[in-house]
Parts: structure tokens; sequence; C-alpha cells
């Protein structure tokens, strides 16, 4: 886990000391207060007024944590009085560890809670660790580091994921950096699965890192430890709508998809592995994937294994064309990418029945089972499946 937003609703659940930090300053109204056009405020408009937290004497935090604070005004759900949310976001290791190399897991819950209390009081923002634990989580960024050995490399990994595809409402974009690093992004309005090399962004400039905060302390670590000449492949998903991480979480648990998701949630015993080990699979098991991820072979060994597999699986009268639409689908997908494969395909023939193309692409998928990922692809797969924590003893002992 690195990045959640966690959002607690008045009256009680917190309180400022020093209004005067936050941009405007913070100036509680009344429901009376308010004008005929507030009061009419529509449900479009998430809010009122907003209050950003810009600590006085910043400087003095700068080897400290401090979350980004957000005070918003808004009605209440009958629209008869004024409530006030604090938003907070915060990389929960960064919190805990001042890097998110070192991973979250499941027992740092307690401590978790510690410090945030702590880092917010340094603000004059008082919040009780209760109100804390049980804090709408509308926000949660899942991840998983895997240290790469020399002979895979960062940009072998993120050119075969380049390939992969989920579905037509979902982009997927990779942003170059100087000296080849590359981060790679698969995303929707929803949620976004992000690839890059965590320990090359981690050093680069701020306004050149895909995480521009904390940066010092991490590169303290990062030097502390000699991991400037290892690459840390990071996959993250982003889940970033209340209702997906609500449907998300409650699946993990085995709870209904409506139920309400507290912060301390996230914490129960299993749910971040679940989570992450499913989002990481809802990619590489979607057959037009397979097709794209699987290791790379002379393409007559690919065609005699399709045609084995065809025969084999008893496809019928029809077996060898079977074969051959596999045969080319595999190549083209392995080539091009999946995305890129199925836009050329449809800008082309008829794109009323999309199912078609899909049987086949599955077909190809079947008839290709047994050969392996690429060893890239199956290092991170196992790891994921795996999901050891990288933590300082892990990193004391050499990796």
């Amino acid at each position: 886990m690195d990045t959640v937003i966690i959002k607690l609703y008045s009256p009680h659940k917190f309180k400022i000391g020093d209004r005067s930090q936050f941009v405007p300053e913070v100036v509680r109204r009344e429901y009376r207060h308010l004008s005929p056009t507030e009061k009419m405020l529509p449900r479009s408009r998430p809010y009122l007024r907003r209050f950003v937290l810009h600590p006085k004497n910043l400087h003095e935090y700068k080897d400290e944590y401090i979350p980004r604070v957000e005070i918003f005004e808004t009605l209440t759900e009958d629209r008869k009085d004024i409530r006030y949310v604090l938003k907070v976001e915060f990389s929960v290791p960064k919190l805990l560890y001042g890097n998110s190399v070192l991973e979250v897991v499941e027992k740092d819950k307690d401590r978790v809670f510690t410090e945030l209390k702590a880092a917010l009081a340094k603000v004059s923002i008082i919040v009780e660790i209760d109100s804390i634990a049980k804090a709408a989580l509308t926000t949660v960024h899942l991840c998983k580091n895997v240290f790469l050995p020399r002979s895979i490399k960062m940009r072998e990994i993120l050119n075969e994921l380049g390939k992969i595809d989920i579905n037509k409402v979902v982009d997927v974009t990779g942003k170059q950096f100087k000296n080849g690093s590359r981060m790679l992004s698969i995303y929707s309005g929803v949620i976004e699965h992000v690839f890059y090399d965590k320990i090359s962004d981690s050093v680069r400039p701020k306004n050149k890192r895909s995480d521009k905060g904390h940066i010092a302390p991490e590169r303290d670590f990062i030097e502390r430890y000699e991991l400037q000449k290892k690459e840390l492949f990071r996959y993250e998903y982003r889940i970033k709508k209340t209702q997906t991480v609500r449907r998300e979480v409650n699946e993990a648990l085995g709870r209904e998809a409506l139920h309400n998701v507290l912060f301390k949630d996230i914490f129960k015993k299993g749910v971040l592995e679940k989570m992450t080990v499913k989002a990481w699979r809802s990619l590489v098991e979607r057959p037009e994937n397979q097709l794209a991820l699987f290791h790379q072979t002379d393409k007559l060994t690919l065609l005699l294994h399709i045609l084995e597999e065809a025969e084999k699986k008893g496809t019928g009268a029809h077996s060898m064309n079977a074969a051959l639409i596999s045969y080319g689908l595999a190549c083209a997908i392995q080539d091009h990418g999946a995305k890129e494969v199925r836009r050329a395909i449809f800008s082309i023939w008829n794109t009323d029945h999309p199912e078609r193309l899909n049987r086949r692409i599955k077909e190809a998928s079947r008839l290709t089972a047994g050969l392996p990922y690429s060893n890239g692809i199956a290092l991170i797969d196992a790891a994921v499946e795996k999901y050891k924590t990288i933590n300082l003893e892990l990193l004391k002992n050499g990796i």
C-alpha cells in the first residue's frame, strides 16, 4: 500500500487548532449564514468552500512527512445543515519509513494510526486514533516492489507490458524520461495500473519524478543501502473512486459491495495481498494479454505448438483453419500489442460484432497454453503471487 485518501466528517471527528494555516483561512459558518443560492447548491457541486493546508514555517518540516490536507464546507445529505469534511492524503510507507521502497503490511496498522495522528498534530489538527481508524477510505494505491536481477532489464519488462490491453475504454501510455527511463500507465477514470523503476524515479529531480513528495529522506535511504545501481520494478494499482474502493475492499473481505469501507478495513488479514494479486491477475490472465506476454520463440516452433494443441484439443473439421488464425493473431499481438492489433482489425472490418474477434483471441490463447511467460514477466508474476514483503532485514542481508 502506498497513497491513501481518507475523509472525516464533522462534527466531533476533528478539531482545527490554528485555522490561519489554511488558505483561505477557515471560518466556520452556520446554515443561517448561507445565501439562498448556496442553500440551493446542486448535488453535482461537491462543496461550498474549500480550504487547503499551507503549514507555517514549512522549512521546519523538511525532514518530516506532512500529509496533504483539505477541508471542504458542504451541505448535509438532507440539505438542511452545514458539515465540514477533512480530507487527508498521504503515502503510508513515507509516513512510517520516509520512503516507499519499504512496504507496509497489516501488522503496521496501529503504528500508522499513531504516526498519522502525530503528523496532523504538528500542524494543529487534532484527530483521535479511533476517528482515524474509522475514517472513510475513498482512494487507495496498492503496490508491489520487485528487485530485478542483472539478467533482466526494466526496459524489457515495460516493453512487454506495453503490448497488453484491458478494454476499449482503457488507454495504455508510456512516459519517456532522460537516460532511457520510462513509466508505463494503463488507466481509465476509475483505476490505473502503473509500472516504473522506483529507484531511478526517486533519484530524479523533483520536476521529473512521478512521485514528487518527500524527496530527501528517500534519496538518503537509497544511498544508505547502496540501491542506486539496482532496478526496482514497482507495480501500483490505483483505485481512485469511492465506489470502486468499496466494491473491491468488500469483495476481499467477503462482504456485501455496498458496505461502507473504513481505513482500518484495508489492514484486515489478507486484504492487501488479495487485492494486489487480483489486480495483477486481471491483467495477465486476459486472453489477448496472454498472447502478448508469452516468451518469444521461434515462429516455426510457435506454429508447431499451436498445430499440436489444435489436434490434441480436437477443434473439429476446421482445426487447421483455427490453428492458422491463432498463429496469425499470436504473431501479430506479440509484435505489435493487443490494443494495436484490435484497432487495426476494426479499422478495416465491421465493428458491430466484436465478440467474433474475442472468440478468435480466446481460441488463440487456448492453443498457446503451455508456453511460458517471458523471463521478466515470469519473475514479476512469481513475486506478486508470493507477496514477500521488502523490509529492512531483507535490505541489510543484501536482498
